[in-house]
């Protein structure tokens, strides 16, 4: 007897893009960043997007977490069209699912490492305690939490970027998006990351 042939549930996307087309104006020249641009990232899956400066790889990645809005087409998160959301669903979007290593690391002067990792995760409702436990773990996870007490001006130019990495994957983040995470980093600290 055979058994019954059933078909196989694909996952919802991590990431969609759906002829996404990114086009704006710079000093009067219009430019087309990206052109019809579809293609899905599954859960659990890693892409490195590579390509020559200009060639649109921070635009997709702006679009991918929800910091800028294609011309035309669609970008989903988990499932959730961006263009849907109200700013304060987005907001809240970015928080929960969406870990960001800037490119130019965007840590907050005024904060300790482990304050810089905390921020996100005290914005979205975590207690101050549970916070700074998720903070401290990401830091030690990242190789540096005996840094945690330290200005990100006392901190190398190395450790930088591990501050950052470590914001971006503490908390439920389903998607990390970094942006040149490992420029500034050693070829080992750089594979360790």
């Amino acid at each position: 007897m055979n058994a019954p042939v059933t078909a196989a549930v694909r996952p919802t996307p991590m990431l969609e893009f759906r002829s996404v087309d990114r086009r704006y104006l710079d000093g009067g020249a219009l430019v087309h960043a990206l052109s019809g641009l579809s293609g899905s990232i599954a859960p659990g899956e890693f892409v490195a997007v590579m390509g020559p400066s200009g060639s649109g790889k921070s635009t997709l990645l702006n679009l991918a977490g929800g910091l800028d809005e294609p011309t035309s087409g669609q970008v989903l998160v988990d499932g959730t069209d961006l263009a849907a959301l109200d700013p304060h669903e987005l907001a809240a979007l970015r928080r929960r699912k969406v870990g960001y290593v800037f490119q130019r690391l965007n840590l907050i002067p005024a904060l300790t490492a482990v304050e810089n990792v905390m921020l996100p995760l005290e914005l979205d409702g975590l207690s101050m305690r549970a916070a700074r436990a998720a903070a401290k773990a990401s830091l030690a996870d990242a190789g540096i939490v005996e840094l945690a007490d330290r200005a990100p001006d006392a901190l190398s130019g190395g450790q930088q970027p591990r501050v950052a990495t470590a914001r971006a994957l503490a908390g439920e983040r389903r998607l990390l998006r970094a942006d040149e995470p490992t420029g500034a980093l050693d070829t080992i600290t750089g594979e360790s990351v």
